[in-house]
């Protein structure tokens, strides 16, 4: 027979054990730097875009969304709802991708 310690010695096992939890049930990030990143990733992938996102990353010497600065990563929101807006009206931006 297990006493205390041990069965609680066994439940922390198994409990690290265990594939973690689906997406779905896990705790979302909702901080706005967050929910900015995932905007981003919305619009890449919605007008397959995500080129436009390296071209940023590149330009500001950063591997990942991750790595940039909260103005950074609002100034590549702003350019990836540029980017749609342009898109919706058949205009080009002068700094950016061709619209058409």
């Amino acid at each position: 027979m297990f006493d205390q310690v041990k069965l609680k010695a066994l439940a922390i096992e198994l409990s690290a054990a265990m594939p973690p939890p689906p997406e779905s049930l896990q705790e979302r990030d909702v901080s706005p730097r967050a929910r900015r990143m995932r905007q981003i990733q919305r619009i890449a992938d919605q007008y397959r875009w995500q080129e436009a996102i390296n071209h940023f990353l590149d330009s500001r010497g950063a591997c990942y969304m991750t790595d940039l600065t909260d103005p950074q990563l609002s100034d590549l929101l702003d350019r990836m709802e540029g980017y749609v807006d342009a898109a919706m009206c058949g205009h080009d931006l002068p700094d950016s991708l061709p619209a058409s």
